[in-house]
């Protein structure tokens, strides 16, 4: 199984990442990636991001070494309301969005994890009915999973993709939940991206524990829908 782009990735404007664009994307040619999306963090995850620096995504050409670019946000969800850590109209102008939750890291820096079962079905089902949230991004970093079903059944009606993301699969300590989350996806066909969250640039592409554990499920590719290039512009284009 071969996934050919990363939605999911970070330079130094997150502020914890340490790789530059120039050195992801050069990682992402070099290993045969045909896209990635900057999907920095906002202000409310890193205190070093400039207001304007998602408008000024804009000045980036669309393909570099052959790479092609998405230009989007790791936005944070702030509360049980859905509200996101991103304007609306900064989000109307960016390719792609990922909302997210986040323990708190930062001093003064509001970040947000439901502390319940009940409130993680509420953060979410709030957060669905945003239309420019495309993907939910590592929903198993909440520890209350209790309505995980009903959240991927919504996401599936709601035409909204569930992040598997590979740095949590990795770790030994959230492992059990991602395998979970991927377990659920496929009783309910539900799409899926796979992502690496990079924070360093030779993390982008690297999928290959993930797509062991795919193939040793039999996991549908077809569900995948960042394959390639084509099947995740069809995917964006429809909606």
């Amino acid at each position: 199984m071969k996934i050919l782009t990363d939605i999911h990735t970070h330079t130094v404007a997150s502020g914890h990442a340490h790789s530059t664009l120039m050195e992801n994307i050069n990682c992402a040619a070099e290993r045969g990636v045909e896209l990635i999306a900057i999907t920095d963090h906002d202000i409310h995850t890193t205190s070093t991001l400039d207001v304007h620096y998602f408008g000024s995504l804009k000045h980036i050409p669309r393909i570099i070494n052959g790479v092609t670019l998405l230009k989007g946000v790791e936005t944070n969800i702030l509360d049980e309301t859905g509200k996101l850590g991103v304007d609306e109209q900064t989000l109307d102008n960016l390719d792609i969005v990922i909302a997210s939750c986040h323990p708190s890291r930062l001093p003064l820096v509001p970040t947000f994890v439901p502390d319940s079962d009940e409130n993680f079905l509420k953060t979410y089902k709030a957060v669905m009915l945003n239309p420019q949230v495309d993907i939910l991004g590592h929903i198993t970093i909440c520890p209350h999973l209790k309505y995980l079903d009903k959240i991927i059944d919504l996401a599936k009606s709601g035409n909204k993709l569930i992040e598997i993301n590979n740095s949590h699969f990795i770790n030994p300590k959230s492992v059990k939940n991602v395998k979970l989350l991927i377990d659920k996806c496929m009783e309910k066909r539900a799409n899926i991206v796979v992502s690496s969250d990079a924070h360093f640039c030779t993390q982008i592409g690297d999928f290959n524990a993930l797509c062991r554990y795919f193939e040793q499920i039999n996991f549908p590719e077809n569900l995948i829908i960042n394959r390639t290039k084509k099947t995740l512009f069809e995917f964006l284009d429809a909606k």
